[in-house]
């Protein structure tokens, strides 16, 4: 950072005064119901007072010319999500339609099911074809079978018979929300189709910026593949270079979050940094010239911008992106560079573009950790401080890695539920190879000389797997990672109050502020041990909703055991769907796991006593709880078992049994499209 002079000054940052109540309408937008019509005018009327304000401004006291820009951009935040949150009328969502779709995004086939992304058009009604006034994204879900043979993919024109449902909530505790993660992305529908339910009309029609970024970042891991031999290295030189992951395995992944090196697989300033420097190093000559300056300016924006364009303009890459291309236009006007102006304001560049970017985890992390380095470095430079060249750099990336894990480190808990404990000495280890494989990345892109390009790919893979040997020797070290730990939403909110007001206190050295922050602090710790410490004490039962699978969670003091249909732990339905609660009462490695049939009778014992009696057949049992499965009956059981109807029973089994036990009196509960069933002991 010490290239950019960067200048914390508030009173000088408009764009922050805009960005505030900006993303405060993002956020009314996407979690509250707010009528579209009112919001509409209101903001149509408020900006037509703007010409009058211009008029009257010297005559109107700040503060109400302030508030009222600040509801303008309110309004204008909560428009602008709405355009990108489209809705369709409930009337055509109640009945099955023909629809006309584009594939906005290629089929992936997972859990025999191709998952896509489709744009919705229009549809047919009696040979008429109707087209819709905004265009909603829905998820298409194609079940794949025998006769299924998947030809289309992106830009393709798609004729589909179905109906149009909302997004399936999440139904188990501490799952991840797939349904709030489709909405951010813009699609808040999706529509199930077989095999018979569709056909192509049209190829490529749809082409677009997305289907051109895709075929480039693909044209370019292909390159990688012909220099780089070893899967695997080429997987994260394709990663660590233009944020291609599509080939990394989990493994891969696992290492570099335990490390906290996972911020290297995503570009983001650091990538571009590098990139400028080596430009601004190859065209040094034209700035001592006045009329080649602007030119080399010129040539660098070109660059970074192509760079931001093979990374796929992903959020990290484009707040890098518009904060150098505000620099260079600074150099270019010869303005000084307000740090938390120039971040506030590509922010608000990129949320004008897509105001969903908010919701984005990439575009939170990149920003609070830019945001934690320009705030925090000065602070710890301020403790310590060397003139020496080797030691000065050495200190800065030291503090640079702190500040931003610090930054990140509520967020990242809400969303990993992990802490890379030894993040310092992994960043330290790969400061230098993952520079060596941009630069090297970089020129195996560009450089057309077959020669120079095997040359540079031997140094790639030897960096890579000198780099990754070190990072997994990390990984192995006792209490590499501290996992299990999960956050809400409001404690993840409270933290980075707490951290701002530790900042300012720091900064602006405010005792009084300092002593407030540091007992919330306290406070907030003591509230964690006293969360753990329950989850240790708690004994309970989990019966999970896996449609047709079935999973039972048995949690007794820090002891898990499972019970499921699945055939392992590790299976990816398992991993989406209880991991993330299992882990809160004891280490994923640690809990014990059965697979239990899906075609005859079972049995969980406790105590020697039949604690679950689990029915794929006909059976009789006493046991406390009973799964019912696949509509089989059940007789002589105690009136006081408690009976569960899981996802395998038809809905006219499942309404007769409803009946049947409402009549008797006997406790049940329907796991079928429910959420899952949690008995607290």
């Amino acid at each position: 950072m010490s290239g950019f002079d960067f200048k914390l000054n508030v009173s000088k940052a408009p764009c922050v005064k805009a960005l505030i109540p900006f993303c405060s309408g993002i956020a009314i937008a996407y979690f509250l119901t707010v009528e579209q019509i009112a919001v509409h005018y209101g903001f149509v009327y408020l900006t037509g007072f703007l010409p009058i304000l211009f008029l009257v401004k010297n005559s109107v006291k700040s503060y109400l010319v302030s508030a009222y820009l600040s509801l303008c951009f309110l309004l204008f935040g909560i428009q602008m999500t709405f355009n990108r949150l489209p809705m369709l009328d409930e009337e055509l969502r109640a009945t099955e339609q023909l629809w006309v779709a584009l594939v906005d995004e290629s089929p992936v086939e997972r859990d025999k099911i191709y998952r896509m992304t489709l744009k919705v058009i229009g549809r047919f009604e009696n040979k008429d074809f109707q087209e819709l006034n905004q265009s909603p994204l829905v998820q298409g879900l194609l079940w794949k079978d025998s006769t299924l043979s998947v030809s289309f993919g992106l830009g393709d024109t798609l004729l589909i018979r179905g109906k149009i449902t909302e997004t399936t909530t999440v139904r188990n505790p501490h799952a991840f929300d797939y349904s709030a993660y489709l909405k951010s992305q813009g699609i808040q529908y999706q529509i199930w189709f077989g095999a018979k339910s569709f056909r192509t009309v049209a190829r490529e029609k749809g082409m677009n910026l997305s289907l051109l970024l895709e075929n480039n970042r693909q044209l370019l891991n292909d390159r990688f593949h012909q220099y780089i031999p070893e899967q695997s290295y080429t997987a994260l030189a394709s990663a660590i270079t233009f944020g291609y992951r599509a080939e990394l395995s989990n493994e891969l992944m696992q290492t570099f979050s335990k490390t906290g090196t996972i911020h290297i697989l995503s570009v983001s300033g650091m990538h571009v940094a590098i990139l400028c420097a080596v430009i601004t190093f190859v065209l040094s000559p034209l700035r001592f010239v006045r009329r080649t300056r602007l030119l080399g300016i010129w040539i660098s924006l070109g660059f970074i911008w192509l760079f931001a364009i093979c990374c796929g303009l992903g959020p990290a890459v484009l707040r890098a992106t518009v904060m150098f291309s505000l620099y260079l236009f600074s150099l270019m006007l010869r303005r000084d560079l307000i740090g938390l102006n120039s971040l506030a304001g590509s922010a608000l560049i990129l949320l004008c573009i897509n105001p969903l970017m908010l919701l984005d985890m990439g575009f939170q992390l990149s920003y609070l950790a830019v945001f934690g380095i320009m705030t925090m470095m000065p602070i710890l430079q301020r403790m310590y401080y060397s003139y020496k060249i080797g030691i000065r750099q050495s200190l800065d990336l030291l503090y640079m890695s702190i500040a931003a894990q610090v930054s990140t480190t509520s967020l990242a808990l809400f969303f990993f539920h992990q802490f890379p404990t030894y993040f310092l000495l992994g960043n330290f280890i790969m400061a230098i190879p993952s520079s060596i494989i941009m630069v090297g990345g970089i020129i195996l892109m560009l450089c057309p000389i077959d020669f120079v390009n095997e040359l540079v790919g031997i140094v790639l893979q030897n960096t890579i797997a000198l780099s990754y040997a070190a990072l997994r020797r990390v990984e192995a070290l006792p209490f590499s990672s501290i996992q299990g730990i999960y956050w809400s939403w409001q404690e993840m909110v409270l933290t980075h109050i707490i951290l701002l007001g530790l900042l300012i206190a720091f900064r602006f050295k405010e005792r009084l502020l300092l002593w407030i922050s540091m007992l919330c602090l306290l406070m907030f710790i003591c509230y964690e041990v006293r969360k753990e410490i329950a989850l240790q004490s708690y004994v309970g039962l989990r019966f999970y909703q896996l449609g047709r699978e079935f999973a039972i969670a048995s949690i007794n003091e820090g002891t898990v055991n499972v019970y499921s249909s699945a055939d392992s732990l590790y299976q990816k339905n398992i991993q989406f769907t209880i991991h993330n609660d299992i882990s809160r009462f004891s280490e994923i490695q640690d809990v014990f796991f059965m697979n239990m049939s899906k075609d005859s009778n079972s049995v969980i014992l406790q105590n020697a006593v039949e604690m679950i009696a689990i029915c794929n057949k006909a059976c009789t049992s006493d046991a406390a709880f009973i799964l019912l499965r696949n509509n089989v009956s059940l007789t002589n059981s105690d009136n006081h078992s408690f009976i569960i109807l899981d996802a395998s029973n038809s809905w006219s089994f499942i309404n007769k049994k409803n009946k049947e036990l409402d009549s008797l009196g006997r406790p049940y509960y329907i796991l079928k499209e429910n959420f899952a069933y949690v008995w607290d002991n």
